[in-house]
């Protein structure tokens, strides 16, 4: 699996539209007191994450992941514990999400607690019908979903800095290599550019304060520091054109036109707003 190509935000276009630019990863050690051991802190954190995510719905009990002796996990970025684990869970909707399970625990080795953070500081999820995903394992792992997940926690494994860009930036915008076979072949000419990219928008949140199925913004309960659960949004074309085109203000028309219970949805059949 390659890493995506490019990674784009608004922090060359605060006072106009200058372009994007790419950033370096920013310093997350902002720690907590914490006296636990490295042990205790990853077991606190994945309780935490398994709250939230029977919060969310019913959770599959078993985890998508790879093994520490892995050739895929050993050739990508290392994770902060190193287990790389994915969450299946079934929304109320009937919608299904899949999750990110390790970006957020804590470092393996940083050895005392007071020093040590949550990880990268966050974790990904994409929801998506459930006629458009596999049940098996295999067909989970298989599908277009898991694959644009994969890669953008790969990339936020390698990035280090990309939960701190979106405290501050609100929103990011990228191209993702390793997903366009996974898209059945008559919808790639709207989703899938001549590069084999396909477009994806982070950082959408729900508008919808109160609803039964809200998606919350933070992962709460962490032991050291805040954690922020991140929508990854799949995008046309024609609504990456107006990102390429238009950079950080495209990123804010987007996500005003993204509105609606199916804000947060990623569909190979959905319409493009623009």
């Amino acid at each position: 699996m390659r890493l995506l190509a490019c990674l784009s935000c608004c922090g060359g276009d605060r006072e106009g539209n200058a372009g994007d630019q790419y950033l370096q990863p920013l310093n997350l050690l902002q720690p907590q007191t914490n006296t636990a051991t490295v042990d205790e802190l990853v077991e606190q954190s994945a309780a935490a994450r398994e709250r939230v995510w029977s919060s969310l719905g019913s959770l599959e009990p078993f985890a998508l992941g790879q093994s520490p002796g892995s050739s895929s996990l050993m050739a990508g970025p290392k994770w902060p514990a190193v287990r790389q684990n994915f969450r299946v869970i079934h929304r109320p909707s009937g919608n299904v999400m899949i999750v990110s399970d390790g970006l957020s625990d804590p470092f393996d080795d940083i050895h005392e607690g007071e020093n040590n953070v949550n990880g990268f500081g966050l974790e990904f999820y994409i929801e998506t019908p459930a006629d458009e995903i596999g049940t098996s394992l295999s067909d989970i792992k298989k599908s277009w979903q898991f694959q644009l997940l994969f890669t953008v926690s790969q990339l936020a494994a390698g990035h280090g800095g990309i939960s701190n860009i979106i405290d501050d930036m609100q929103l990011l915008s990228t191209e993702a290599e390793g997903v366009a076979d996974a898209i059945p072949e008559d919808k790639r000419r709207a989703l899938v550019n001549r590069a084999g990219r396909v477009g994806a928008l982070l950082g959408l949140t729900d508008t919808r304060i109160g609803a039964a199925d809200y998606v919350p913004e933070r992962i709460e309960g962490m032991p050291l520091t805040e954690v922020r659960l991140v929508n990854i949004k799949l995008i046309s074309l024609t609504e990456l054109k107006l990102i390429t085109d238009r950079g950080a203000e495209g990123r804010r028309k987007l996500s005003e036109l993204l509105a609606g219970d199916g804000r947060l949805v990623s569909s190979i059949n959905r319409e493009a707003v623009i």
